[in-house]
This record gives C-alpha cells, sequence and structure tokens, in this order.
C-alpha cells in the first residue's frame, strides 16, 4: 500500500518545482522528501519527474497521478482544517504585504476576526516566493507577481491623490501652466523611479514625468509626513492622507478629472483555495480605500 505522505511529498514537489522548496514547505528535511519520492516512483514502477539543473519537470505519467491524486487530497486538508475551526481553535494565518497598507487599513478589518495572525512586511516580489514555498498562507499585492501555484483575487482599488503642504499652491491658471509649474518642483518619491509618481504623470499628462526626486523615502508614511513639512510634492495613496488632510497640514493640489488608480491583489495558493480561514481574511478585506 502507497503511503499517503508519499503522495504529500510529490505533490509539493510537482507545484513548488524542487525537492529543496517542497521540504520547506511541508516543514520536512531534503533527503526525507527524495526518500518519499523514490519510494512512490518505485511503488508506481515509473519515474515521475526529470532531474535538471534547477527545476524538478514533471513527467507525463506524473501530470496524470497529480490530477488524480491532488483534489482528494487537498479535499482532505480543507477537511482537517474545518474540523479544527469547529473545535474552536484559532487558527494561525501569515500574512504578507506592504506595512503601509496593513497599518492603515487590514488591521482595523483583520484583528477583530477569530485568528491568530503573523505579519511579514515586504514588496512582491520577496512576499510571493515565501507564499510558494509555503512560509506565508496570504499576501496582500499591488502586482500580480507570476508564479505557477498562486491565485490572484481582486479585493480592493486605491486611489492616489496629489498633495502639497497647506502653504504650497501653486500659481492660478489651467492645466497647462499647472504641468510646468509642478515640472521645476522638488518631488518626493518612494524610490528612484518615481513608481507612483509617474503612473499619475502619465496618466494625466500622457508623458513620463520631467524630474528627478529631490528625496527619496522607501515609506509612504514618512513621506506624507516630509510633504506636510513643507519639502516638496508628492503622489500617495489617498488613505494614507486622510488623517493630515483633516488636520490641515496638507492639501490636495489638483484633482484631475479621472483620478489615478491601483488594483490591490490577495494572493493564495492555489491549494489553499477553499481555506476558511482565507476566505474570512477575504471578506473583510473586500472594499474600495
Amino acid at each position: 500500500m502507497i503511503d499517503l505522505t508519499w503522495y504529500q511529498s510529490f505533490i509539493a514537489i510537482y507545484r513548488t518545482g524542487s525537492v529543496s522548496r517542497a521540504a520547506k514547505a511541508r516543514f520536512l528535511t531534503q533527503p526525507a522528501v527524495s526518500q518519499h519520492l523514490a519510494a512512490l516512483e518505485h511503488a508506481v514502477g515509473q519515474p515521475l519527474f526529470q532531474r535538471l539543473p534547477r527545476r524538478m519537470l514533471p513527467t507525463e505519467y506524473a501530470k496524470e497521478l497529480y490530477t488524480q491524486v491532488a483534489p482528494a487530497l487537498d479535499a482532505l486538508d480543507i477537511t482537517s482544517q474545518q474540523l479544527r475551526l469547529a473545535a474552536d481553535e484559532r487558527p494561525l494565518v501569515r500574512v504578507g504585504g506592504p506595512p503601509e497598507y496593513i497599518g492603515q487599513v487590514a488591521m482595523a478589518k483583520l484583528l477583530p476576526l477569530p485568528l491568530r495572525l503573523a505579519v511579514q512586511f515586504g514588496m512582491p516580489q520577496a512576499l510571493i516566493p515565501l507564499l510558494e514555498q509555503g512560509e506565508l498562507d496570504l499576501v496582500i499585492s499591488s502586482q500580480r507577481v507570476p508564479a505557477m501555484q498562486v491565485d490572484y483575487t481582486l479585493f480592493a482599488e486605491e486611489e492616489f491623490i496629489l498633495i502639497a503642504a497647506s502653504g504650497h499652491v501653486p500659481p492660478e491658471g489651467d492645466v497647462e501652466q499647472l504641468q510646468r509649474w509642478m515640472s521645476v518642483q522638488p518631488w518626493l518619491s518612494y524610490a528612484a523611479d518615481l513608481p507612483i509618481i509617474r503612473r499619475f504623470w502619465r496618466q494625466h499628462f500622457q508623458v513620463r514625468p520631467p524630474f528627478r526626486p529631490a528625496v527619496i523615502i522607501p515609506d509612504l508614511r514618512i513621506l506624507v509626513e516630509a510633504v506636510a513639512l513643507g519639502h516638496g510634492l508628492s503622489v500617495l495613496p489617498a488613505y494614507l492622507c486622510r488623517q493630515a488632510l483633516a488636520e490641515g497640514r496638507i492639501h490636495e493640489l489638483w484633482r484631475a478629472p479621472q483620478p489615478a488608480t491601483n488594483e490591490l491583489w490577495l494572493a493564495t495558493r492555489r491549494i489553499d483555495r477553499d481555506r476558511p480561514d482565507l476566505r474570512q481574511i477575504a471578506d473583510a478585506l473586500r472594499e474600495r480605500v
């Protein structure tokens, strides 16, 4: 009889593409996972993977076996999770995402849920590989990083606004005059390539911004404070600016006819698509910010 753990290691290798990543996802050693694979290949009498330098490539037999076995094991895993929830345990959910959004928006919605949370901050390019490897359960992402076994669900839009200190006011004029005036002002940006500012500028003026940032600060919350202190202009998520706007420390310099927005995605592993705790989080977060 084939051991269930052999199938579990086989599925982990199939989904992650390597023995090392499968071992991390299953919290096992690499020799143990390799042993499981060898035992399964011996039991079925077929090689399941072609060993390449950087990847384990599944054979046609492995693809067929995966389609037969994976749904049943996924269903078993979901049933186990539901039984744990029914026993009134508070499951641990490991969430990754940007500190600004998590701190200003997500925490207020997630903390009331009957879950335990472990939060890790970072950019999508760093967090999605951790999700693939099973080190995170869910990632809040501003972009869809290509990943074989990751599903992305659109859950919100963030709006960007152009801000300046309350006393930093442009001369009266039309949009073209405003554009020329802004082109010679100091700009504060998250990164050297003006990621948010560039999107705003190209959408409204159809060209790339003709300036370099005067100040680079990789924290959007600090950028709000730097603008309020009068050090320049910036384009930032509206939810981060609400308090400073209400206090009169900054003002919206110009409201475009069509606001610049960005989509926010919930990234989960495909094997976790039906997890009830992740559905709870998705339902709590799903709104425009």
